[in-house]
């Protein structure tokens, strides 16, 4: 239940369903009357007028029997939007109307989890999925038919991109109309919960991609007062939105209620396990310490063990500490890396200050020293060209890139920091950035070279879970040589485990001396190798590739290490 409406007594906004009757409640403050529109009384706009019960608040309850109803409000007697509360709603995009449905004969019920505990950030792989790409048909019922490859990967998260209805077919979802409906073209609000379900049955969490610093154009909000004298839009704390969209005010109370119904409904009623924060350079902190506040607290208040994560671009890694967010997204590791894979200029990374972009891998160089598992890394996600195909443009064949790939990945799932990849990098996805059509292409996944980097993801992704030693926050830089584009980096644990991962960006072959933290017996993970150190080990590694070597002490040096066969 809302807080305001609990305090006020009244239902909870939108439908909510009582045996053989619905109550409608809305928050719609400063207009003279509410009507309560739909197909169970022809539309009209003068037959069932809403009661002001407190300030702002209308209401209304009706007998309408079993079956689906469509309804909307009309304001003043000449404005119809839909329910900024509905659970289901049904979009003309062609000529922007939005209805609101409710189903009496499925009262709206809570989550109930059977036997599902999420894992713990610092455990997370997360693999980042947007519905409508995932599969040729775009929906989440066929996006379940591929849920095994998800879970064969080896990852155990997954971050949905933003599923609520919004007015058009294109995009990605950043415009939402309706934050507690998802959106009909990928399915129905059953067909989301079973796509949660179906999800953890194997494993996997799911975080969804919360956009609450801005609505669409086209939201109830945004169609009552003019956008001066609403009660929920302004400027945010750097002053209008950057994209041009209605935005969020969280010095208003209103705002601030609605954001935590819409974080508690979707923990309470589909189970997902986090959110995914979108542009909350825009949210901030207000004097008062609300906005990303608010919403950490609207969730933990829920569930404490809450996965949230935060998009803050540019970064600034004090803030994402200092309110308490579990992660934030790394751009600065995507950026650096693909300078180094594309062996060019990338915002500020060179390939020729090779010494200064692989200073990425230091927390404290980053600003995250206090929490370095706050760091979100990835090589790609919905925001860039995909890594092979800016490889490929950057002058080198596709084969060399799936290697420069491949490298990139050693990389991201050995650093400091959760790791995190885009659907599709798993294979070699070779395409530019496309908001409105870009279908994965499954065949790659059947030939040798996606095959091939398919498998390579998946031994580091059962490497990054095995292994605790990269999941720790321990780091250190052993080695940088720029003019032979190689670097040496180890990481430990409190318990004697150690990891070395020496890594060759040039296209030549290089002879390094590895250093080793430890004399004795270490294993070679690729290679399946068991060798001895005594001192620095000489060795050759081929361009565009890395070794790691691991020591677990208590553990067999490598077998526990490797993903089985199948």
């Amino acid at each position: 239940m809302s807080q305001l409406t609990a305090e006020l007594c009244l239902p909870c906004p939108g439908a909510v369903v009582n045996d053989d009757r619905v109550s409608f409640t809305a928050f719609f403050p400063n207009v003279k009357t509410v009507h309560l529109v739909g197909d169970f009384n022809g539309w009209s706009t003068r037959r069932h007028p809403m009661r002001e019960v407190a300030d702002g608040w209308w209401t209304i309850e009706l007998p309408l029997g079993s079956g689906l109803f469509r309804y909307q409000f009309c304001i003043n007697g000449k404005m119809q939007i839909c329910d900024p509360y509905a659970r289901c709603v049904k979009i003309d995009s062609r000529n922007e109307v939005c209805e609101a449905i409710v189903d009496t004969a499925v009262p709206l019920q809570p989550w109930c989890p059977e036997d599902w505990s999420a894992p713990d950030f610092r455990d997370l792989v997360i693999y980042e999925m947007h519905i409508p790409d995932f599969t040729p048909r775009g929906t989440l019922d066929t996006a379940i038919d591929r849920l095994d490859h998800v879970r064969r990967l080896g990852v155990n998260a997954i971050q949905l991109m933003p599923v609520t209805a919004v007015m058009s077919r294109n995009g990605w979802g950043y415009e939402p109309i309706g934050f507690f409906a998802p959106n009909p073209d990928y399915g129905s609000p059953d067909e989301l919960r079973w796509f949660i379900d179906e999800a953890h049955g194997r494993g996997l969490s799911v975080l969804l991609d919360m956009v609450l610093a801005h609505s669409g154009h086209d939201h109830p909000f945004n169609r009552i007062h003019w956008y001066h004298e609403s009660p929920w839009y302004g400027e945010g704390p750097i002053g209008k939105n950057d994209f041009g969209l209605p935005q969020f005010c969280y010095a208003k109370a209103p705002t601030r209620a609605f954001a935590r119904d819409v974080l508690r409904y979707w923990l309470e009623h589909y189970g997902v396990d986090g959110f995914r924060f979108d542009y909350i350079r825009n949210i901030g902190v207000t004097p008062k310490y609300h906005g990303i506040p608010t919403l950490i607290d609207a969730a933990r208040s829920v569930r404490d063990g809450v996965h949230l994560i935060g998009e803050h671009l540019p970064e600034d890694p004090g803030l994402m500490i200092r309110v308490g967010l579990d992660g934030a997204w790394h751009a600065r590791f995507c950026h650096a890396l693909r300078a180094l894979l594309c062996e060019k200029s990338v915002h500020h990374y060179r390939w020729e200050d090779f010494a200064g972009a692989v200073q990425v891998l230091d927390p404290c160089h980053e600003g995250y020293g206090e929490r370095p598992s706050t760091m979100v890394n990835y090589l790609e996600s919905h925001d860039e060209d995909r890594v092979v195909w800016e490889i490929v443009r950057s002058g080198f064949d596709e084969h060399t890139a799936r290697r420069k790939s491949a490298l990139g990945a050693t990389i991201l799932f050995t650093a400091v920091g959760q790791p995190m990849i885009y659907h599709g990098i798993e294979w070699g996805q070779n395409a530019a950035k496309d908001m409105d059509d870009a279908k994965l292409d499954w065949k790659a996944l059947r030939e040798p070279g996606g095959g091939g980097l398919f498998w390579h993801y998946r031994r580091l992704a059962w490497l990054r879970r095995k292994c605790r030693t990269l999941r720790t926050d321990h780091i250190s830089l052993d080695l940088i040589l720029p003019k032979q584009k190689s670097l040496v980096y180890h990481r430990w644990d409190d318990e004697g485990g150690q990891v070395v991962v020496a890594a060759n960006f040039s296209g030549d072959e290089q002879t390094i001396d590895v250093p080793f933290p430890l004399n004795g017996g270490w294993g070679e993970f690729f290679k399946r190798e068991v060798i001895e150190v005594a001192g620095p080990l000489r060795t050759e590694i081929g361009p565009w590739a890395a070794k790691i070597y691991v020591r677990q002490p208590g553990h067999g040096v490598l077998q526990d290490l490797q993903p089985p066969d199948h």
